[in-house]
This record gives C-alpha cells, sequence and structure tokens, in this order.
C-alpha cells in the first residue's frame, strides 16, 4: 500500500489545486494528454528492474504508478507534490505532501528523477533543478517536462471567429494570471541550458505536440482550467461570456486546436 508521509513541509502557493474536484479532473486529463508521451522518453533510458526513482510533482501519480510497475521486485518510487491524494495506492510507491520549493531531499539518491509541469511554475526553479541534480546517484538521469506557452495564437486551427476570440483571449488570461504567480512561459526551452548549468552532461530534448478536437483529452483540459481558475482568469482579460463560449466549443468535434509544445529534456549526471 501506498504510505504517506505527512512531515514534510506545507504546500506551496500554486496556481493550480490538484485536491480540488476540478483539480481531478485536471491532473486526468493531463494524465490522458501525456502519458504516452512521458512512457515513451522513460522506456529509452537505460534503468536497472530495480532502480530507485523521484517523481516530483506527481499528479494523479499515473507515472509514478508506471516506474513503480517497471521495478518489479525490488524498485521504489518516492512520489512528492504538494498534495498526494491522487497517487494510488501501490506497494513500491511512497507518497510524500511537501513544497517542493523547501523539500529536502534527504541523504537518498536516485537513479531517476522525473517531474513534468513542474519547474515552470517555481520562481526557485533553478536553485530546485540543482538540488535535484545533487540527489541524483552518479550516472542518474533527470527527466524534465514542461509547456511552451509563448505562441498562444498560433494553437486554434478550426473555429468560428467567436470561438477563436473566446479561446485565445482564455489562452493570453491564464498565461497572464500564471505569470503573475511566478510561472515563465518561456522556461521549457531553456531546460537543456539550464541542465548542463547544473553539470547534467548528454542532454537530450524532445519536443511533443499534438491537433485535438472538441470532446478530446487535450481540448477539455482548457475547459477544466477555465473553471478551475475563473476568479483569477476574469481579472486578466477574459470575460465570463467568453469562458462560457470556450467550454461549449471545448465538446464541439468541428473545434480544432494545438496544446502548448511539451518540451522534455533529459540529462545524466556524470560518473566522475
Amino acid at each position: 500500500m501506498t504510505s504517506t508521509d505527512t512531515t514534510a513541509a506545507a504546500a506551496g502557493e500554486y496556481t493550480f489545486d490538484s485536491a480540488s474536484t476540478e483539480g481531478a479532473t485536471q491532473v486526468r486529463l493531463l494524465a490522458d494528454i501525456l502519458d504516452g508521451h512521458s512512457i515513451a522518453v522513460l522506456e529509452q533510458l537505460d534503468l536497472a528492474p530495480d532502480s530507485t526513482c523521484l517523481d516530483l510533482g506527481a499528479g494523479a501519480g499515473s507515472i509514478a504508478a508506471w516506474l513503480a510497475d517497471q521495478g518489479a521486485p525490488q524498485g521504489h518510487v518516492t512520489a512528492v507534490d504538494q498534495t498526494t491524494v491522487r497517487i494510488p495506492a501501490h506497494e513500491r510507491i511512497t507518497a510524500v505532501d511537501a513544497d517542493i520549493t523547501t523539500h529536502k531531499f534527504g541523504t537518498e539518491r536516485f537513479d531517476l528523477i522525473h517531474a513534468r509541469l513542474l519547474f515552470m511554475h517555481l520562481t526557485e526553479r533553478e536553485q530546485v533543478l540543482a538540488r535535484a541534480v545533487t540527489a541524483l546517484k552518479p550516472g542518474g538521469f533527470l527527466v524534465v517536462s514542461d509547456w511552451d506557452c509563448t505562441h498562444l495564437d498560433e494553437m486554434i486551427v478550426a473555429a468560428s471567429d467567436e470561438v477563436a476570440d473566446a479561446f485565445t483571449a482564455f489562452q493570453h488570461a491564464l498565461i497572464s494570471f500564471g505569470t503573475s504567480n511566478g510561472m515563465d512561459p518561456a522556461w521549457a526551452r531553456r531546460i537543456p541550458a539550464a541542465m548542463a548549468d547544473a553539470g547534467l552532461r548528454g542532454i537530450t530534448t524532445s519536443v511533443f505536440n499534438k491537433l485535438w478536437a472538441g470532446g478530446e483529452a487535450g481540448m477539455l483540459l482548457h475547459a477544466s482550467n477555465s473553471r478551475q481558475l475563473e476568479a483569477g482568469l476574469l481579472g486578466h482579460g477574459v470575460t465570463r461570456e467568453q469562458l462560457d463560449t470556450l467550454r461549449t466549443a471545448m465538446t464541439n468535434p468541428q473545434v480544432w486546436a494545438y496544446h502548448w509544445p511539451m518540451y522534455t529534456a533529459v540529462g545524466v549526471r556524470p560518473t566522475h
């Protein structure tokens, strides 16, 4: 069964709240959208079956669970998030509730540290990344994935003018609100350089994007985000009417849009 450590630091202030009802929908949709990409990257790594892994910002716990399954019978995964209520019970997962900006990594060293949609939201992202590097074993892998949110006007592909305007207004409000909370919409493209500065080597990067139709996970995520963050969005340039238009459109299969490009970088801690 999953064990939960409640002695870690209190959760930090982040844009999203996965403990809420809408947060549960959000992390499920993110798993539907991104797990295929994340697993494809992780499958390329030379991880031993008894590897120790750390999943930072574990969300729904789907990647932690996949890693735990790969690590049978001796591997182990530590899953850290501001709230771990969504992480499934698993005999090889330890769930830790923590503010990742102040979380103490301790003396354990990991074969793999994975972080998806975490660092872009942290104001102390470079410092946390450097601490993560020190928690790797020599030869260990750091895998970091984040959205690049710098081309918002290029996302919508097929929609009426009214829907396109509402969609674009929502995107700009979402990123403006996130930025006001410390998010960096351009961080993803800097991940490889940040890894190199932190001492990692053998750095590779892949970019994942996909066109979605209304009713599919990539579109329903926008509607979910609009509901979870409505109060903040209304103060950043989108109207309630536009949010209503967006939510209806995200279920219409005749409306198509890309999601934000996902940059995933992999770096290795040198053995010497």
